[in-house]
């Protein structure tokens, strides 16, 4: 007789073979165009749909093709396909179809307003892992007030009612800013009623290439940002298990300033073919018009993560790291300097470590803990930075807070 074959998670076959320890690529994001037919007044990359400039800077689609070919080689699992808006490329089809064929599990990021029959053909008959659309209001008003597209509201539902029908995997989510965190409830129950999960995301950051956008006050408040953690009995759960463990067993203070998964299992590539760190550590890249992912993983990737602490930063030693905004690259993107202190992070942090241990956190609701001074609210005028774009280290008059589109994080165990 034969023996039974014993099914086990993804998780213990990774953590067996070693693939975080070894640095197996497991999760890559290809950011195919920055081009988008929006222009949300938060979004962090959202180049106009026709310009020809950008279009003629993209990798085109043999090397995209042939760099999912290399990453798959590497061990890559999952690929996200995300923008600017992914579904603006003609080839789109082709390259998601070359993703699929070369093993990976693709997922799909868009905002859901070019969704065509052909597309919905081409998912119904490859499955994704998942498309994600972005809601950014529930009433055509607020959607397209975020937008700035009319017509834009009604395209992005008839998408998600359509790729819903075909049973298509799908997840809703949003961006919540202070013009419509008064309909995330009616998103959520939106997507309660579709059946298919629905998540928020309430920490703005700066744009990625020093474009115009709106300032400071499109972010909720602190007290705002944590209720809406809060919210749903699931995801509180959650929160409190991850702090209890923090709280029971603190991190030690960290030699290197990355202590997350960039660099280590994970990789971002943007539409020219910069090789980076993630979505918001960027400064670093490497060329992959003229080199290989292979060299760019095996050797300029671990260079740029094993970044040793030349500071003694608060944000070194603070036992709520790892539940914290604040990280090195949103550090990056803010102030030019991984080691930086994003202030709005830090205090969302403390007051939700507060709200769920109290004193039993190790930290004050204020922040002042850490930061020394405290207030959990917007910042004022004269606090916000002005240390400009992370990304190329110019110094707008202003500090404009926008979207990046995160993956939930993996924690790394090596």
């Amino acid at each position: 007789m034969a023996a039974a074959v014993v099914e086990i998670p993804l998780s213990q076959l990774l953590e067996e073979a070693r693939a975080y320890e070894k640095r197996v690529p497991l999760e890559g994001t290809l950011e195919t165009t920055y081009r988008c037919n929006l222009n949300c007044v938060h979004c962090y990359v959202n180049q106009p749909a026709a310009s020809a400039g950008e279009r003629a800077r993209e990798l085109p689609l043999e090397r995209l093709k042939q760099l999912i070919d290399e990453i798959a080689e590497e061990g890559c699992l999952d690929l996200l396909l995300t923008g600017g808006e992914v579904l603006l490329r003609p080839d789109f089809a082709e390259l998601y179809l070359h993703a699929v064929r070369a093993g990976l599990r693709v997922t799909v990021f868009t905002n859901g307003t070019l969704v065509t029959e052909r597309i919905l053909d081409l998912f119904e008959t490859y499955h994704p892992a998942c498309v994600e659309i972005t809601l950014y209001g529930m009433t055509e008003e607020t959607y397209e007030r975020v937008t700035r597209v009319p017509g834009s509201y009604r395209r992005c539902l008839e998408g998600v009612r359509r790729l819903h029908a075909r049973g298509i995997p799908l997840k809703l989510k949003t961006m919540v800013l202070t013009w419509n965190v008064h309909e995330v409830e009616a998103m959520r129950r939106f997507a309660e009623e579709l059946g298919v999960d629905f998540r928020h995301d309430s920490l703005l950051n700066p744009r990625v290439d020093c474009g115009a956008n709106r300032n400071g006050e499109l972010q909720v408040p602190a007290e705002l940002a944590v209720a809406l953690d809060l919210a749903d009995p699931a995801a509180r759960a959650s929160h409190e298990e991850r702090h209890r463990t923090l709280a029971a067993e603190p991190p030690p203070e960290a030699d290197e300033v990355y202590t997350c998964g960039a660099g280590q299992f994970a990789f971002t590539v943007d539409p020219y073919g910069r090789l980076q760190l993630c979505q918001l550590s960027r400064r670093a890249s490497f060329d992959l018009r003229q080199e290989t992912f292979t060299r760019g993983w095996r050797e300029f990737l671990p260079l740029a993560r094993s970044r040793k602490w030349k500071t003694d930063a608060v944000c070194r030693r603070c036992s709520l790291a790892p539940v914290c905004g604040s990280c090195p690259g949103a550090a990056e993107l803010e102030h030019g300097d991984p080691e930086a202190l994003v202030a709005r992070f830090c205090e969302i942090t403390h007051l939700r470590a507060h709200t769920l241990l109290g004193e039993a956190s190790g930290h004050r609701r204020d922040a002042t803990c850490c930061r020394g001074v405290g207030h959990l609210a917007s910042l004022p005028d004269a606090e916000r930075h002005l240390g400009g774009c992370g990304s190329c280290g110019h110094a707008p008059a202003e500090a404009p807070l926008l979207q990046i589109g995160r993956r939930p994080s993996r924690a790394v165990t090596a």
